[in-house]
């Protein structure tokens, strides 16, 4: 039997997968081909996002588990096999964009001769290098960044879905021993503690790669953890909702309020990370002649600096967003129908190799527009432009290539098996 998806969920994680590309073209080196140029970047705030892809992976998570009965639910094989099941949905994808980003970045970096394949270097260097850089990418396959064992990567991104695991694997022994508590006790706990714990440290959600101290001492987990844990649980709340909210019956100009509440959700998230945030006279998203290197969260943001109640909208937007999704999932808003469709299914599973891919481009474009001298022919609006275009396609085709592979082994499958059977 093949799983119903939710269309309008699909839509909008294809949304905000491409807000999330479209965000990061603040780390192309615009520097490089307009040197002391002043850019704002589309959606300076766009890595608010994965919010809905937290959301989703807690609501999810619910769902799933009580599909289970509940004395399959709680032994050691059980919590792996779940895991494995999570893994298996993203991991194949997740490992053809890092082999793909490790060729594209260390081809471009050996023919432009960028560090660490610097001109006049031995082959010998060179060879010593690329087998540095394959053992990283090999480490950085194994997903365990947010567990601690983390170092350089050519997948920043990836960080997200390191945290979903690593907090589903702590919940998950949980959540089995006893569902209810779980769902109406222990999830909303940590939920609001935890975001509080977010509020009071900073008033924000950015910045997951920021080590907490036990003690004011030992570094011992990354904000991003604490981020994926609050949220997840959040998820899970949702689910609870929506499933009092399913029982429900609801007239048409109820089922029209609850899709207005639908798209303000949404909405506003969207407003929020592009145009409240450069609204806000604190906020500076820009680059001068500094540099990539000098270009990361802390300092595009003035360290976290812009004014406290545009800060504090970040957790109204994770509320909003709660909000939203419960009610999409529910499919009572008079516009869920609208979403039936196959294409939106696609865009759902094409969102995550867009989501992937766009460091290909967003590292190595500005070496080649420099090579070719297209720098000084291309407005940094063009270069933001071809970098999303370029992203958007290359995924198109590796998701293309990518279902056509599990086809032709699916099909060999099922013919041997029909042999077998013979």
């Amino acid at each position: 039997m093949v799983k119903k998806r939710n269309g309008a969920i699909d839509f909008w994680r294809f949304v905000f997968a491409a807000i999330l590309v479209i965000f990061h073209s603040c780390m192309i080196d615009i520097a490089m081909v307009h040197p002391g140029e002043e850019t704002v970047f589309p959606f300076p705030l766009g890595s608010l996002s994965v919010e809905f892809f937290l959301l989703t992976s807690g609501f999810l998570f619910a769902k799933s588990m009580n599909k289970k009965r509940d004395n399959d639910l709680f032994s050691w094989k059980s919590t792996w096999t779940f895991m494995k099941g999570k893994l298996m949905s993203f991991y194949p994808a997740y490992l053809i964009c890092l082999v793909l980003t490790f060729i594209a970045v260390n081809l471009t970096y050996y023919i432009c001769q960028v560090a660490p394949y610097v001109s006049g270097a031995s082959a010998a260097d060179n060879v010593k290098n690329l087998g540095i850089n394959f053992g990283r990418m090999l480490y950085e396959a194994t997903l365990l960044r947010n567990f601690g064992l983390d170092f350089d990567r050519l997948l920043d991104q990836a960080w997200y879905l390191s945290a979903m695991l690593l907090v589903l694997l702590l919940l998950y022994p949980v959540y089995a021993k006893n569902k209810r508590r779980f769902e109406n006790y222990i999830a909303p706990v940590i939920a609001v503690g935890l975001l509080g714990f977010l509020f009071f440290h900073g008033q924000s959600l950015l910045n997951p790669s920021k080590k907490y101290e036990l003690f004011y001492k030992y570094e011992f987990t990354y904000k991003g953890n604490v981020r994926a844990m609050a949220e997840i649980c959040l998820g899970v709340v949702c689910w609870r909702i929506c499933e009092w909210l399913k029982k429900l019956d609801f007239s048409k100009l109820g089922r029209v309020l609850l899709a207005v509440m639908e798209l303000f959700g949404y909405g506003f998230a969207i407003f929020y990370m592009q145009v409240l945030a450069l609204a806000d006279g604190n906020f500076f998203w820009h680059k001068l002649s500094v540099g990539l290197s000098a270009v990361n969260e802390d300092i595009a943001v003035v360290n976290l600096g812009y004014s406290k109640p545009f800060g504090a909208l970040q957790f109204v937007l994770l509320l909003f967003l709660a909000i939203s999704v419960t009610i999409t999932f529910s499919e009572k808003s008079i516009i869920s129908p609208l979403f039936n469709h196959k294409i939106f299914t696609v865009l759902g599973q094409y969102s995550l190799y867009p989501y992937l891919l766009y460091s290909i481009y967003s590292t190595t474009l500005p070496y080649w527009l420099v090579r070719w001298n297209l720098g000084e022919k291309l407005s940094t609006t063009a270069i933001i432009i071809l970098y999303c275009a370029l992203t958007f396609v290359t995924a198109a085709v590796v998701m293309a290539l990518h279902q056509l592979v599990k086809r032709l082994i699916k099909n060999k499958k099922a013919r041997k098996l029909a042999a077998g059977e013979g």
